[in-house]
C-alpha cells in the first residue's frame, strides 16, 4: 500500500485531489485489513476492489481533465 500511496500522492496533483485520494486510499487500507482478517477472499469483496479502483481512476481523471 505505501508504494500505491506515494505514486499517487506524490504526482502534483491539487489538493482536493489529494484529499479525495488520501481519503479513498484510507479507505481501501482499512478494506483491505478487513478482508485479510475474513481468512477468505470472496467475489463480493473483488467487487469492492474493483470499486475502490473505480473511484481512485475517476478522481485522477477529473484532475487532468
Amino acid at each position: 500500500m505505501p508504494f500505491l500511496r506515494g505514486k499517487l500522492l506524490g504526482n502534483g496533483f491539487s489538493p482536493r485531489a489529494r484529499e479525495e485520494l488520501q481519503w479513498l486510499l484510507d479507505q481501501l487500507e482499512r478494506y483491505y485489513e478487513h478482508v485479510s482478517r475474513a481468512g477468505i477472499v470472496e467475489e463480493r469483496h473483488l467487487r469492492a476492489v474493483k470499486s475502490f479502483y473505480r473511484d481512485i481512476v475517476v478522481v485522477l481523471s477529473m484532475e487532468r481533465a
